[in-house]
């Protein structure tokens, strides 16, 4: 895993994103399909959030505390790279600079056919709680007891659903790393960051739950948790 950055300037001007968050937008790397690049969107870069941020913020926050790049790497930079804790997270290739500043290069998921994986979200929405999805979320809870990593919700959305050849299912952890508390006690205490893992595991659940009932009464899943492209 590279911790530094690259010193050529990649051009995302003429591609179109194959994904986009609140505050972030996912290219393929034109240099690397197996790697994903992920840039602030324009308007949402972290000096511009942090000068808009309310005083009692820029006062006991850096501008780094505003990139949720920079939340990512500095979880993912850390991690042992022989550690089977990745075996739910991508591998991070550090920073690169583009057109658009400094953007973060992580693997990118793909299925066994080679399209990017949706998200959980959208892999629920149009295939169902299925078989697969269940020994997926329990693959995956297992694996966060052991490993209760920093994390803020887990929104089903931050998770890609890589399917395999088989048909089984592998959820990679892709966006939300890092803390937002204000003292970060699960950093620092085992047994707070295991009281918190459990609590994010029963509302991943429920949103599980939720939106398999939205599912069932036709109803619109709402924006977020879609790709734009698969390529």
């Amino acid at each position: 895993m590279t911790q530094g950055s690259e010193r050529r300037v990649i051009i995302l001007a003429s591609l179109s994103p194959f994904g986009r968050g609140g505050k972030r937008e996912c290219f393929v790397d034109p240099l690397d399909p197996d790697r994903c690049i992920k840039v602030p969107r324009p308007g949402y870069e972290p000096e511009a959030l942090f000068r808009a941020a309310p005083w009692y913020q820029r006062w006991r926050k850096k501008v780094d505390d505003f990139d949720k790049n920079f939340r990512d790497w500095e979880v993912l930079s850390k991690l042992e790279p022989q550690s089977d804790i990745w075996r739910h997270l991508p591998r991070c290739h550090g920073w690169v600079q583009t057109d658009r500043g400094r953007g973060l290069a992580i693997e990118m998921i793909r299925d066994h056919d080679g399209q990017i994986s949706r998200s959980f979200k959208d892999y629920l929405w149009t295939e169902g709680f299925n078989d697969a999805a269940r020994l997926a979320v329990e693959d995956y809870v297992t694996h966060a007891r052991r490993y209760p990593l920093a994390t803020r919700t887990l929104v089903l959305y931050n998770f890609a659903a890589q399917v395999r050849v088989d048909g089984t299912v592998r959820l990679v952890f892709i966006d939300g790393l890092g803390t937002t508390e204000f003292v970060p006690l699960s950093l620092w205490s085992r047994s707070v960051a295991r009281w918190k893992c459990e609590r994010k595991i029963r509302h991943m659940w429920k949103q599980i739950k939720e939106l398999m009932a939205q599912r069932e009464r036709g109803e619109n899943p709402g924006r977020w948790g879609f790709l734009l492209s698969r390529k």
